[in-house]
């Protein structure tokens, strides 16, 4: 039995493949605003990387985030205020089972 020596090199697509691919790519973000890359990664069966690669050769620009519009600085304070009344309530919490369970036990 003579095993075959596999390539260093993966595989190689055609001009014509990467162009369909691309176009995937473009067309997936237009309808979505993103994620071309990783839908046709599922698709095509080729790696995130590879069609990133692609994209910076062919000169596509990446697609771009929405900016949220949360001020984090208010989020921040706003979940600190949670957790301490969070806390609070807590403790609020353990005192009235602990006169529960007592009251209980007199029973």
């Amino acid at each position: 039995m003579v095993k075959k020596k596999q390539s260093a090199r993966g595989k190689r697509y055609s001009s014509t493949e990467r162009v369909n691919i691309l176009s995937f790519v473009e067309q997936y973000n237009a309808k979505n605003g993103r994620g071309g890359a990783a839908a046709a990664s599922r698709k095509y069966g080729i790696s995130q990387l590879t069609i990133g690669n692609w994209l910076k050769a062919a000169g596509a620009p990446s697609p771009k985030r929405k900016k949220s519009s949360v001020d984090i600085n208010k989020t921040l304070a706003r979940l600190g205020q949670l957790h301490k009344a969070m806390d609070k309530a807590e403790t609020e919490l353990n005192e009235l089972r602990k006169e529960y369970a007592v009251l209980k036990s007199a029973l």
